[in-house]
């Protein structure tokens, strides 16, 4: 049964995936990404059934459209694997080491989604879509108060998390206004200050604080890595994606960190 749902969990996590990739177009294009039907860019031809098969569809195609014959970009295949790998890194840890439930697992699938869509809209457009963010906070909303009731967890940890999520979010804001007030700039966007809110609600407060050092590092990873693949680009960099791929990572290994942090403290 572990593999059937692992199988389960890999396909929700390609549907989703095109799903995620085509409401991020939608939204950096301005366009409704709940009404409407999905057209090639190119033609403007609408897409069927057999054309919107993740991953299937663009290898059968040949990364063309069926209609046009214009290349399709690889921006879709690769964003339904990666989002699978990531449903699937989910399933593994929360089910297949037993490190959590099916609440938990489905609780951090939804904020891995919204951590998806940032990260897709963030780098295109620099913009970190409220939409995403209030999502992920009411799904911690109504699965936390699932796990409060049948006993996973009580209105003690509810509260730490809640207050959390504020101190890091004020935290930010208040290291952000210090920021902008030495480099005569923004340093850090509105999006960015609410999205470690958000994962603050999530990782409690030593994760918030891991998220903060972590995020760092993989943002200077993505800075230097831009540079050197696209010199010629701005020098202005969205760091969403870093706290994003954070996040995501310490819903995974946050608990192991933290004990090895504790471990070096005694």
């Amino acid at each position: 049964m572990l593999i059937y749902y692992g199988v389960c969990a890999g396909l929700l996590g390609l549907i989703f995936g095109s799903f995620l990739n085509c409401t991020a177009m939608r939204i950096v294009r301005g366009e409704d990404f709940v009404k409407g039907r999905s057209h090639c860019m190119s033609c403007g031809h609408e897409l069927f059934a057999p054309d919107l098969i993740p991953l299937f569809s663009y290898l059968v195609h040949k990364g063309r459209c069926r209609y046009c014959k214009a290349k399709i970009s690889a921006r879709y295949p690769i964003t339904e694997f990666v989002f699978m790998l990531l449903s699937l890194g989910l399933y593994v840890a929360f089910i297949g080491f037993g490190f959590g439930s099916y609440i938990t697992f489905f609780k951090y699938w939804v904020l891995t989604g919204c951590l998806f869509l940032i990260a897709l809209t963030d780098l295109e457009a620099f913009d970190i879509p409220d939409g995403a963010l209030l999502l992920g906070a009411v799904s911690w909303v109504i699965f936390t108060a699932v796990e409060v009731i049948i006993g996973v967890h009580d209105l003690k940890w509810a509260f730490h998390h809640l207050l959390a999520g504020l101190i890091i979010g004020g935290a930010m804001l208040l290291i952000s206004l210090i920021m902008d007030k030495i480099l005569g700039r923004d340093s850090l966007g509105g999006g960015d200050i609410k999205l470690y809110a958000l994962l603050g609600l999530y990782l409690g407060y030593a994760g918030s604080y891991e998220l903060i050092i972590l995020s760092c590092i993989l943002g200077l990873l993505f800075a230097g890595a831009r540079k050197i693949l696209f010199p010629e680009s701005s020098k202005e960099f969205p760091f969403g994606p870093a706290i994003a791929l954070g996040g995501y990572i310490l819903l995974i290994f946050g608990d192991a960190l933290t004990g090895w942090y504790l471990g070096l403290l005694t």
